[in-house]
């Protein structure tokens, strides 16, 4: 711009030049002259301002293309900072065309929400007017429920108050929540005295000679404890009225079990006083009857031993040793009834000495050679020649000889008898194993009963009275042993004895 005003300055003033020299050769009048000459002198003025003008011009120019490129290069930076505005916007726009779409489908599903809202709100009120008839239905039956509930319970303790045996009911310390009018009658106590306290302080329980059970002794302890689902008590004690007197008693304890967990028990007893008194009489009866059998059963075998030595003939030998045999199997029978009367009166004490126990099993093994020679059985004794153990060697010779006479009498011929002898835990343990008949499953709980015998047994028509193995487990429980047996029917059976060394 500078340049161009610069020319036209310089083409200016080569006109104003040529004018001058114009006016000067044209041939004008004077005043025309002057008035040219005073037009040009204008002239040339003007175009002098002009020029002088354009010069102040062109630096403004200078100064406004300065300002212009500025104002360019800013607008340039404007023109960046709208582009990326604009795209911000094309971008907010997209967002906002989204957020639209967004906000219609929102409000759509608001819509439907609305009209499901309005559903649920009319099915909640229907629900509402239902669950209020439920209500009140269900508090009818709840209420008829609590009625026949009331009515169950009490009968249920009018049958209880009925009952002929004490019935008490302990939760699971121990604690008496539930007593019956039997038991109030039988120990003295009134129910509101004894709910809330144990068991064992209410009625203390003792043995036959008078001492006191022990808590972890009696068997509501060990009910609790989950060692046994139902204990039926069949040793003899006794329980202690209020007035300190006392009464023989049986029970049964059978724990109260809610969603797999014993939550107490419930205890039934009864007053055996008749019971005792009559197996008394019979056990009186009994050992007296066998006392006046004995002697003159001594007699008969006596006479049969001495016609045995005389020179009979050959059919009347036959009888008489049948007959002999026959009164050696009744001394015996009368022996055990004798042992078991004495037991069952108290009338055994135990005479510890020192026992070689290998010494025992072969003595009473020799006892029995004839019965195990006649039946063709194989006898095998396994033990230690120094066991030994502190007990009474008579009560374990009658142990071992019914055991080994039981074995002998129910194994077939050829079959074999074992008796193994060996140390478990500070206790001696013996073994007798016959391959005999075995005792069938479902009567072997009734094995160690008073004159039980096992029907495989009865209808072979073997001989025998079904009272040794109740005097052996009388025995071992004197000796303070235990006893127990495996049996298989057809199989055999394995008798063990542990008793304290």
């Amino acid at each position: 711009m500078a340049r161009k005003t610069e020319s036209v300055r310089r083409k200016l003033a080569v006109t104003a030049k040529k004018l001058r020299i114009k006016a000067a050769e044209l041939a004008v009048t004077a005043r025309e002259k002057e008035d040219v000459r005073r037009k040009l002198l204008v002239t040339a003025k003007e175009l002098k301002r002009k020029a002088k003008n354009l010069a102040v011009t062109a630096r403004e120019k200078e100064d406004v293309r300065r300002k212009l490129v500025v104002t360019a290069e800013k607008l340039r930076i404007k023109a960046a900072e709208l582009a990326v505005t604009a795209k911000e916007k094309e971008n907010t726009k997209r967002k906002l065309v989204v957020t639209a779409k967004e906000l219609k489908r929102k409000a759509q599903n608001l819509a439907v929400t609305a009209k499901e809202k309005e559903s649920i709100r009319r099915k909640l009120v229907i629900t509402a007017k239902e669950l209020k008839l439920s209500r009140l239905t269900l508090e009818k039956k709840v209420l008829e429920r609590t009625k026949d509930l009331e009515q169950a319970r009490v009968k249920g303790e009018a049958i209880l108050a009925s009952i002929g045996d004490g019935i008490v009911v302990a939760d699971k310390e121990g604690k008496i929540t539930y007593v019956n009018k039997t038991f109030e009658d039988m120990v003295g106590w009134k129910a509101q005295k004894v709910l809330g306290k144990y068991m064992v302080e209410v009625v203390p329980r003792e043995d036959e000679k008078g001492n006191v059970v022990l808590l972890k002794e009696r068997i509501l302890s060990q009910v609790l404890s989950g060692e046994k689902v139902i204990a039926d008590v069949t040793q003899p004690f006794y329980y202690i009225r209020k007035d300190k007197s006392r009464f023989p008693a049986s029970s049964i304890v059978t724990p109260i079990v809610l969603e797999r967990e014993i939550i107490g028990i419930v205890e039934t007893f009864r007053d055996i006083t008749k019971e005792k008194n009559i197996d008394k009489a019979k056990t009186e009866f009994v050992s007296l009857a066998s006392h006046q059998l004995r002697t003159p059963l001594t007699s008969i075998r006596w006479a049969l031993s001495s016609l045995k030595r005389e020179h009979l003939p050959k059919e009347q030998i036959h009888l008489v040793n049948g007959a002999h045999e026959a009164a050696v199997q009744m001394a015996a029978t009368i022996n055990k009834m004798l042992m078991i009367s004495r037991i069952e009166m108290g009338g055994i004490e135990e005479k510890r000495s020192q026992v070689d126990v290998r010494l025992v099993i072969e003595k009473v093994a020799r006892l029995f050679d004839g019965d195990r020679e006649r039946h063709a059985l194989e006898l095998v004794i396994h033990g230690s020649q120094n066991l030994r153990a502190h007990t009474d060697e008579q009560l374990l010779i009658e142990i071992l000889s019914n055991l080994l006479n039981n074995a002998y009498n129910y194994t077939p011929k050829n079959g074999k008898v074992t008796v193994r002898a060996t140390t478990e835990d500070e206790m001696i343990r013996i073994d007798v194993t016959d391959t005999g008949y075995g005792i069938p499953r479902a009567e072997q709980g009734n094995i160690a009963e008073k004159f039980f015998r096992a029907s495989n047994i009865a209808s072979r028509e073997e001989a025998g009275t079904g009272i040794g193995l109740y005097m052996v487990y009388n025995i071992v429980r004197l000796i303070g042993g235990t006893i127990f047996f495996v049996s298989e029917e057809n199989k055999g059976t394995t008798f063990t004895l542990l008793f304290p060394s």
